[in-house]
């Protein structure tokens, strides 16, 4: 038995996601899979996303002394396994 060379890709977008981007393929004279073909290939070609990511706001000092302050507190409530235990933590602690 031959194995197939091709793979499956399922996902899930917001429907008016879909149709607005499938209009400008359309113009470019794409249709959905060659322009996912596209965007893996470049992916694969330079080793990342194939356009710039906005960078991260770094933390102000103040605001990295507030978190390892929060992360030294020993008396701190959690972790939680669910929003419920910790609603109720939240409350008793009040």
């Amino acid at each position: 038995m031959k194995k197939s060379s091709a793979a499956n890709l399922h996902i899930r977008l917001p429907a008016k996601l879909k149709r607005e981007a499938e209009k400008v393929l359309f113009a470019l004279g794409l249709d959905t899979s060659s322009a996912i073909r596209l965007f893996y290939a470049q992916i694969a070609l330079g080793q990342t996303l194939p356009f710039s990511l906005p960078a991260l706001r770094k933390a102000s000092p103040k605001t990295r002394k507030i978190i390892a302050e929060a992360m030294a507190d020993e008396d701190v409530l959690g972790p939680f396994d669910d929003a419920e235990s910790a609603l109720k933590a939240l409350y008793a602690a009040t």
